[in-house]
């Protein structure tokens, strides 16, 4: 069985880029390919191996996702399996299989670049199509799509993430005072400003990691802009606690990193954050700042417990149980 598997959002350091990178190393077997104009050589470092393609995501965004035309096949040979990218779904003559990580661009399409919407909305014309699977890496998610397109509820399997390894380096001692730390951007459903709120109620210093670098009047929040995957850790492990306001997201990836640094939780109120967090982490409605901020003080009061729970809760989740649960996927298929 030949399996091509698109890796192509893997360069951008997002949540979806450490679910691509971590399937393709714990997948024996895979033809990982991409393509890249602009970021060629960084793609062709991580796909060694595979096939990269010096060609713009814009480019294969018409080619495919609009005018669907060209096979997957003419560029990684003959396959048995298609897995597609987030982003891009080419034509093949191979069983279909892609992964839903959240549906935001339909679900709040007012917060994402027009752009952005028309490539989702023409890549999922094909998905709803063509694909023979399509994996959701959580139950939320698959309830999501299952609303948005019916047509596909036969076709769901849900299939959780894990750890992404840039959450694994070793941290380094942070010259700061007592923080707490989230990670956010400007779209509203990370809901930065009430969490903003909520901490000035309690007086907390707040650190918010994310693609904003602005500056704040009040000294006690400090935006870090992008940052390395190093510093990254280093303001999460050196946490008081970290906190996840979103109204929406399709996992929550930076919770099992809050576990394995043994910083506890205070996050919304939301279901996929009870499939992620389990009974470790304290829980507030997101709309509500005073509720944040009771969250936020019963995460660090009852701070041992959650970390316990959090060590429990992390080892349900790894990239190699998800790994073999993809490949089952592929061979139920052939």
């Amino acid at each position: 069985m030949k399996i091509a598997l698109d890796v192509s959002q893997s360069i951008y350091g997002t949540g979806v880029s450490d679910y691509t990178i971590e399937l393709v190393k714990h997948l024996e077997g895979v033809l990982p390919f991409g393509y890249s104009l602009r970021r060629y050589s960084e793609l062709k470092r991580l796909v060694l191996k595979g096939v990269s393609l010096p060609f713009p995501p814009t480019l294969m965004h018409y080619l495919w996702n609009k005018l669907h035309i060209i096979n997957v096949e003419t560029f990684v040979g003959k396959i048995d399996i298609y897995h597609s990218s987030d982003w891009i779904q080419g034509p093949s003559d191979a069983k279909k299989v892609t992964t839903v990580h959240d549906l935001a661009p339909f679900l709040y399409s007012q917060e994402h670049e027009n752009s952005i919407v028309r490539v989702h909305t023409a890549r999922v014309k094909w998905v709803v199509k063509e694909c023979d699977a399509i994996i959701c890496v959580s139950q939320k998610s698959a309830n999501d799509i299952s609303k948005l397109f019916p047509e596909t509820k036969s076709r769901l399997i849900v299939i959780p993430e894990a750890i992404p390894s840039r959450f694994l380096l070793n941290p380094e001692l942070l010259n700061l005072e007592s923080y707490i730390v989230t990670i956010g951007a400007r779209q509203p459903r990370k809901n930065i400003n009430r969490l903003i709120s909520a901490c000035s109620l309690l007086s907390k210093k707040l650190v918010i990691i994310g693609e904003s670098n602005q500056t704040s009047p009040d000294q006690s929040v400090i935006f870090t802009g992008h940052i390395s995957d190093q510093q990254l850790v280093n303001y999460l492990a050196g946490a008081q606690a970290f906190v996840y306001p979103s109204l929406y997201e399709g996992f929550g990836l930076p919770i099992l990193g809050a576990f394995h640094h043994k910083v506890p939780i205070a996050c919304s109120d939301i279901a996929v954050f009870h499939e992620t967090a389990g009974p470790a982490a304290a829980y507030f409605d997101p709309l509500d700042e005073e509720s944040i901020a009771t969250g936020i003080l019963d995460a660090i009061k009852n701070k041992k417990f959650l970390i316990a729970s959090g060590t429990k809760q992390l080892a349900k989740f790894s990239w190699s149980q998800t790994a073999e649960e993809t490949m089952k996927v592929y061979k139920s298929l052939c």
